[in-house]
């Protein structure tokens, strides 16, 4: 196994004292950081369940191609015990440095895929500032490599962004703060009932009561919950994905299981969540034959809704929005399993989500310079340069 670690001596820039960083560049080379991976991934400050080591190890095995990955370990001693007597306070998963439109400077990149929705770094809680400066003395002692970093959809509040912030103003590196949205959310905590009555006016909720009793007019329509002991995960994993593949996703390709890599990503992804207890699928059935199939996985105190999928040719009867409306009744079940929050993933224009998920989620795209010259110069251009972009497509 090849390790490469950074230290301070002989930087210009120092790293913090605190830490060493180690850098991996393989799936194989990672599993000597897997036990603190996994603390750290239960007690980060901004909960990312696609970054914790179940959950991206299948993605950089599956969906990462021929791009060339390095995953970053902020690693501090202590006298806890661990495996390797550190502990983990900080990880980053960037992809290498590429050619991007516009730009004479390579650009890294978090570490994403189609089915990530979240590019939050792995930091400690109670660490972020520290972590954050080690994480850009980094970047600085190698900007001839990194010399542009870009946070694509990155955290716009709470502890990690001030963190990061706070770190970039105190080692004065010029960064860009841009393309602010907001994603759907529900926190728990709130009666059902009281809040779909927030969400949808009482005649919406008429409206969905009858397609329900029509629906079970034609049949034995049932609700069902994958159970954390004893079931066919094989079983509902296949009819989840034979049933998006029916619908429009299947013919735009977009569907899990449109690409062999998809769904090899998809059952191992679950099924490490499944042995963790961090996987939450529910069925919506008529006579055995599902309608509607939702999967999301859990990080405690977060959810992140993945994938949901409905047999549209029983689209008059809404059997996606009658799933979601029977989980929001199930909230005490999330509540019991540690659940605050659910993460909608959605994006920002999907109506009925923003109708369901009353609460939002500040999002925003960093992008940082590693502070040598030509990369402080352009990062000041990049708004102009994004807004070029824009009017070229629009062109």
């Amino acid at each position: 196994m090849t390790i490469q670690t950074t230290y301070d001596a002989n930087s210009a820039v120092p790293m913090c004292a605190d830490y060493r960083i180690e850098i991996v560049r393989s799936v194989a080379d990672s599993e000597p950081y897997i036990e603190a991976w996994e603390a750290l991934a239960k007690a980060a400050a901004e909960p990312n369940v696609f970054y914790s080591p179940w959950a991206l190890l299948p993605a950089l095995e599956h969906l990462a191609g021929d791009k060339r990955f390095v995953l970053l370990f902020m690693l501090r001693a202590t006298e806890e015990t661990t495996q390797s007597g550190l502990v983990v306070d900080g990880f980053f998963p960037l992809f290498e440095p590429g050619a991007c439109a516009f730009w004479p400077l390579s650009v890294a990149g978090m570490f994403r895929h189609r089915y990530c929705f979240s590019v939050a770094p792995l930091v400690r809680s109670g660490h972020e500032s520290r972590v954050m400066r080690a994480f850009l003395r980094w970047l600085h002692r190698h900007r001839d490599n990194y010399p542009l970093l870009l946070m694509r959809n990155a955290p716009a509040d709470g502890p990690l962004a001030d963190g990061l912030r706070g770190a970039l103003h105190e080692e004065g590196r010029r960064f860009h703060e841009g393309a602010h949205w907001q994603r759907a959310l529900i926190r728990l905590g709130e009666d059902a009932e009281h809040y779909l009555e927030r969400a949808l006016s009482a005649k919406e909720r008429k409206e969905y009561r009858r397609r329900r009793n029509r629906l079970a007019e034609l049949g034995d329509l049932r609700t069902r919950v994958l159970q954390p002991n004893g079931e066919d995960l094989t079983a509902w994993l296949a009819a989840f994905v034979e049933l998006e593949l029916k619908g429009w996703k299947g013919e735009s390709q977009s569907a899990l299981g449109s690409r062999p890599e998809s769904r090899r990503y998809f059952e191992a992804v679950a099924s490490a969540a499944y042995a963790r207890g961090q996987l939450m699928m529910l069925e919506l059935s008529l006579d055995g034959r599902p309608l509607a199939m939702l999967c999301d996985f859990l990080a405690p105190p977060g959810a992140f809704a993945f994938k949901i999928a409905f047999d549209e040719d029983y689209g008059k009867y809404s059997p996606g929005v009658l799933l979601i409306l029977e989980y929001l009744h199930r909230r005490n079940e999330l509540e019991e399993r540690g659940i605050e929050w659910m993460d909608s993933c959605s994006d920002p224009d999907n109506v009925l989500i923003n109708r369901l998920w009353l609460e939002r989620k500040p999002l925003c795209t960093f992008m940082l310079s590693s502070g040598s010259p030509l990369a402080d110069f352009w990062v000041g251009l990049y708004p102009y340069a994004k807004g070029l972009k824009g009017w070229l497509k629009r062109r």
